[in-house]
């Protein structure tokens, strides 16, 4: 499938997906914050767990959206994955989340460039321990994880792509970084086949990564893995070589 196919299908894919799981109790508010790309103002969101500490490191996760979640208000981002997932079980998210937001989408232009530059921004403004980053993302975002580990090997503790594109060319830069990938088993919009593929690539070539393949049918897996209390430890407690 070309990329242009697997765009429109992805944002089908986004369309029908948007209002499943894309809300939470709003108890929680997330920070905005914003700083100058490029020339241009970039806005994103933070989270920062109860009783945030100045004097203390925090493991940190850059969260990266879905396509539909594309834009530069600094909050749609919010709205589905991670974000609500924070809003249901913020007892169980003890470190710092960043969630980037980039206009175009993960794999096109200088938007790898602006996922780093927000991460930047946000270490200089809040306590992050630049040993334990992980990105994650979902669907165009998840592809981005795997491009943006490939593009900055040395910077993450690990990775964690959901419902991701396949990105093939950046397996021999992910053999040094645990990997935990999540599809659905029946997602006829960005099919498991490229996920486990991908797994299998980078184990193949030497790499650590695992699947969790859910036995659904649809786009969404994020919902599942970001309300599992493994993953969500395991994204805490990674830690750079």
């Amino acid at each position: 499938m070309n990329r242009l196919c697997m765009g429109f299908v992805a944002l089908i894919g986004a369309l029908l997906s948007v209002g499943c799981g894309s809300g939470g109790s709003g108890n929680v508010k997330f920070r905005e914050d914003s700083f100058v790309f490029n020339g241009e103002t970039r806005n994103y969101a933070v989270y920062t767990p109860p009783g945030y500490d100045k004097a203390k490191k925090y493991p940190t996760i850059l969260f990266l959206h879905g396509l539909f979640e594309g834009g530069s208000n600094g909050t749609s981002q919010t709205k589905v994955g991670i974000g609500p997932a924070i809003q249901n079980n913020p007892e169980r998210w003890n470190c710092i989340v960043v969630m980037a937001q980039t206009p175009s989408n993960w794999q096109k232009g200088d938007s790898l460039d602006l996922a780093a530059a927000t991460l930047d921004d946000a270490t200089r403004k809040y306590n992050i321990d630049p040993a334990r980053i992980v990105p994650t993302g979902l669907s165009n975002g998840g592809a981005g994880v795997w491009l943006l580990g490939a593009k900055y090997p040395g910077r993450f503790a690990a990775l964690a792509p959901l419902c991701a594109y396949a990105e093939y060319d950046t397996v021999p830069k992910l053999t040094t970084l645990p990997i935990w990938a999540f599809h659905n088993s029946t997602d006829i919009f960005v099919g498991s086949g490229g996920t486990k593929e991908m797994v299998e690539r980078i184990n193949k070539a030497g790499g650590n990564a695992q699947v969790t393949i859910y036995g659904a049918f649809g786009h969404n897996c994020w919902d599942e893995a970001y309300a599992d209390t493994k993953f969500v430890n395991w994204m805490q407690t990674q830690r750079r070589k």
